[in-house]
């Protein structure tokens, strides 16, 4: 692909996507897409955990909107700087990735989303966006067999799968654009038409 093209293409996309967002709506779905899968990211591996302080911790309701609020308030003290930014990262591209693939479907039907790139990107997310001790303890029995398992290496594998999940989300989201924008001047053609 040559470079004009791509640059063709991609402004077709982010003008397909920015069409998407005109809507209210479509904002809403991507900020509560981007706490969700922030909220997956941190908490999947603790699932226990997140259970005893909803259901059986003997503290108040504040106290326990106040233990999951200072995980989000704490992220850039708690991972590294990297890996802290791509999990921001990565949710925020879920958030408008779901956006899109919701106008898509609703637009389109699900047979013409990008299945591979959004769906890839967030595993790899979820296996990159916990601490040594959480996330990557998915990779670590693996690794151990093959004798790979010192904290710093696991900690850079981390931080890699974390930032590919966020370019299969970009390539997702490039994707969605175009799709967006064909949907959007597909509705404007046959808006002229019937006039």
């Amino acid at each position: 692909m040559k470079l004009s093209s791509l640059i063709l293409t991609s402004k077709a996309s982010l003008i397909g996507a920015l069409k998407v967002f005109k809507r209210p709506s479509y904002i809403v779905l991507a900020i509560s897409g981007a706490i969700l899968s922030s909220s997956f990211i941190l908490w999947s591996l603790n699932l226990d955990l997140v259970k005893y302080i909803v259901v059986d911790a003997p503290i108040s309701f504040a106290d326990k909107l106040n233990f999951f609020w200072s995980v989000y308030k704490d992220i850039f003290t708690t991972y590294e700087s990297l890996q802290a930014l791509g999990l921001v990262v990565f949710s925020i591209l879920f958030g408008i990735n779901l956006s899109l693939i919701t106008f898509a479907i609703k637009n389109q039907g699900f047979k013409n989303v990008p299945k591979k790139s959004g769906f890839g990107g967030l595993a790899l997310a979820i296996v990159g966006g916990g601490c040594v001790a959480c996330g990557t303890s998915l990779l670590a029995p693996l690794l151990a067999t093959f004798g790979a398992v010192s904290g710093a290496f696991l900690r850079e594998l981390s931080l890699y799968l974390n930032w590919i999940g966020s370019l299969l989300m970009i390539y997702s989201i490039y994707k969605l654009g175009l799709l967006a924008n064909y949907i959007r001047t597909k509705e404007t053609l046959d808006k002229s038409n019937s006039l």
